[in-house]
């Protein structure tokens, strides 16, 4: 079996879904991985290169910039250079003649009516509302999702509500590496926040994940008055976007002794940031976006053991509401975080209910038989 696996995701500075079902496919699948390029240095490989650790797998870059940019000029360079882009992706596909390609990146549109001219099945991974990460391009966001629903031979959801967005799909849900997160145990306390003033606090509070539009800082305000009042620390571990520095700087500025923005931190760390936090929170926002939102950070504090609160902002969380915390409302939210840090019972439960149900293998069997599926039908 052959997979070109299509995404906007780097092979080597991320860890995500795709990683977490890639490195889990049969060891005798071959697995072409492509990205586009991305500006950061260091993460782009325009040569194709093999995988140390799982010599099926190779990766390269391709010269196919994100058309993200807000910057008129940049967008129309990319605009203008995305045909070389593509050609690139369909020379991938004449030389290494998979079986069938996979994509999470709805761009992949233009280069649909070529696999199917080279009989090759294509399956849309949707593990997120996709259009929404180009609101300078709505219009044209909108249309290539719609175009690649439409035409893939089988579309994947990683929850419900885009499984009704999109119209069609099979749910495949996220999930977490119990082998890597364990369970609780007695970590020294990490170093950035061991040299903050974090370090003397009764108790830790953690957020791990991006730090984006998608956050309701009003609740992490909230969370963070009330973390003054009972000598505890918030701890956000994850990327700052630009797009919310500014409230990221207000919120450290008027509660510096109680709140830490790590910035990324390597994943194999994490379990270390979570073993020395009893409370795990999920602040966001409620709104279309993040009702369609399958969070892995809900199934990563489950996996150590954490007590987890949450906003209602998506059914994948509300619907373990008898084992998590679930409030909408600011102070609310802010005071179920102090009472889950007494609440013992509840967080001896998340990890069997939550976590082990949902480990990466179990999502990657499901993944794994669908594409099996795909390319017999193909074939």
């Amino acid at each position: 079996m052959r997979v070109l696996y299509f995404s906007e995701v780097q092979w080597l500075s991320q860890v995500s879904r795709k990683h977490q079902m890639v490195r889990r496919f049969p060891g005798d699948w071959e697995v072409l991985f492509l990205s586009p390029a991305n500006a950061k240095p260091g993460e782009n490989s325009f040569r194709t290169r093999r995988d140390l650790d799982l010599p099926n797998v190779r990766y390269r870059s391709l010269l196919l910039p994100k058309p993200d940019s807000t910057i008129p000029l940049a967008r129309a360079l990319t605009e203008a250079g995305a045909p070389l882009g593509y050609r690139g992706l369909v020379a991938a596909m004449l030389s290494f003649r998979p079986d069938v390609v996979v994509t999470s990146f709805i761009w992949a549109n233009a280069a649909l009516p070529r696999a199917r001219s080279l009989g090759i099945p294509v399956v849309y991974d949707c593990n997120d509302l996709h259009p929404d990460f180009y609101p300078t391009r709505a219009e044209a966001a909108e249309r290539a999702f719609r175009e690649l629903v439409g035409s893939a031979d089988e579309v994947v959801t990683s929850s419900v509500r885009l499984k009704e967005v999109c119209g069609r799909g099979t749910v495949i849900g996220n999930g977490v590496d119990t082998a890597v997160f364990p369970g609780r145990t007695d970590a020294p306390l990490p170093p950035p926040i061991a040299s903050s003033a974090l370090a003397s606090r009764k108790g830790i509070v953690i957020y791990v994940g991006s730090v984006d539009r998608r956050i309701d800082f009003e609740v992490l305000r909230a969370v963070c008055k009330a973390a003054a009042g009972h000598d505890l620390g918030l701890v956000c571990v994850g990327r700052v976007y630009d797009e919310v520095r500014a409230d990221a700087d207000a919120l450290e500025q008027s509660c510096p002794e109680h709140v830490l923005f790590t910035g990324l931190i390597p994943y194999r760390e994490l379990p270390a940031y979570l073993s020395n936090a009893p409370v795990g929170i999920a602040p966001f926002v409620l709104d279309e976006r993040t009702r369609a939102i399958n969070p892995n950070k809900l199934y990563m504090y489950a996996a150590m053991e954490q007590n987890i609160v949450s906003t209602p902002f998506s059914a994948d969380v509300t619907g373990y509401g008898d084992v998590i915390y679930i409030e909408s409302d600011p102070d609310a939210f802010a005071r179920a975080v102090i009472e889950a840090f007494g609440n013992e019972e509840r967080r001896r439960t998340v990890r069997e209910r939550i976590a082990l149900p949902n480990d990466w293998n179990a999502r990657a069997r499901e993944f794994t038989e669908l594409l099996s599926r795909v390319a017999e039908r193909s074939s």
